[in-house]
């Protein structure tokens, strides 16, 4: 039942954002801070955060629903969202900076990096969620 829930959540995350993304393209290039300098970038974001998430998402939440499709969409879901965290990841941790600082025996700890929320919290949904649908496909219940 929980590698149902591990697919219904992101598929249907991903159906809602790609709906919201073709619809009007802006609101991703608004999130990620993208210039859309021409009209090619709209259809481009269109197609990309709007009809591929929108249809990744729809192929997702189905395989959550479908007799059969269970594991196939586990390994989808867990390649798609381990990608992507692996790419905004790498992106993302390759820019953050600590500093450590140490005192009289006090050890201080400041973190900074130039990424929004937007990124920190995509990335944590994408990595959860590879994670647990790799979770589930090692659980032989999940064998249908």
């Amino acid at each position: 039942m929980i590698a149902r829930g591990v697919l219904l959540i992101p598929g249907l995350l991903f159906i809602v954002y790609g709906a919201m993304c073709w619809y009007n393209p802006e609101i991703p290039a608004e999130y990620a801070g993208l210039w859309i300098v021409h009209r090619d970038g709209m259809a481009e974001l269109a197609a990309m955060y709007g009809g591929l998430q929108l249809c990744l998402g729809a192929i997702i939440f189905l395989s959550g629903i479908l007799k059969g499709y269970l594991r196939p969409g586990l390994w989808l879901a867990m390649m798609c969202l381990g990608g992507l965290a692996a790419a905004r990841g790498s992106v993302a941790f390759g820019d953050f900076e600590m500093t450590v600082q140490a005192a009289r025996g006090a050890t201080d700890v400041a973190m900074s990096s130039e990424f929004s929320a937007y990124t920190w919290y995509a990335l944590l949904f994408e990595a959860s969620f590879a994670l647990f649908a790799g979770l589930c496909l090692l659980n032989k219940e999940n064998r249908n």
